[in-house]
């Protein structure tokens, strides 16, 4: 086979990177429903988590999520009556309700670090620590570029 042109590189990096999200995404989804939550409830566990007891308004953990959802009110609904979350309208603006994680949110996103981190380690044992910050790096730029 010859040599393939930058499209076409182009190209069968961005098939094999949907592989690879396919491929390493189920891994995380089969970790997080053993754990009673979805993906996206976990990262807006996390997110809260890292916020701390004075929580954020809906609109900030819309935009500081890995996967942009429609509806973040129906989630934040579950979670609330899951007893993960707790809302409440802001009392200088009544327009945002602030969203704060509990102490059950909090027990089981911690519960999961140990896990997510074993998983990580198992999904990229085949790689050399330089390869992974080579990866990183890329991916990286990738996202800042189809940002502008």
């Amino acid at each position: 086979m010859g040599a393939r042109s930058k499209d076409i590189l182009a190209r069968d990096a961005y098939l094999a990177l949907l592989r690879a999200h396919e491929a390493l995404q189920g891994g995380a989804a089969e970790l997080f429903k053993a754990h009673g939550l979805t993906q996206v409830q976990f990262n807006v566990l996390r997110i809260l988590r890292g916020a701390g007891r004075e929580g954020l308004p809906c609109q900030t953990i819309g935009e500081r999520l890995i996967t942009r959802v429609p509806d973040m009110t129906r989630i934040l609904d579950r979670m609330d009556r899951d007893g993960l979350v707790a809302r409440e309208r802001s009392t200088e603006d009544r327009r945002v309700v602030l969203v704060r994680i509990s102490d059950e949110g909090l027990r089981r996103v911690d519960a999961l670090d140990e896990p997510v981190m074993e998983l990580h380690r198992a999904q990229f044992q085949g790689l050399a620590k330089g390869e992974l910050e080579s990866l990183e790096s890329a991916l990286l730029a990738l996202v800042d570029a189809a940002r502008t």
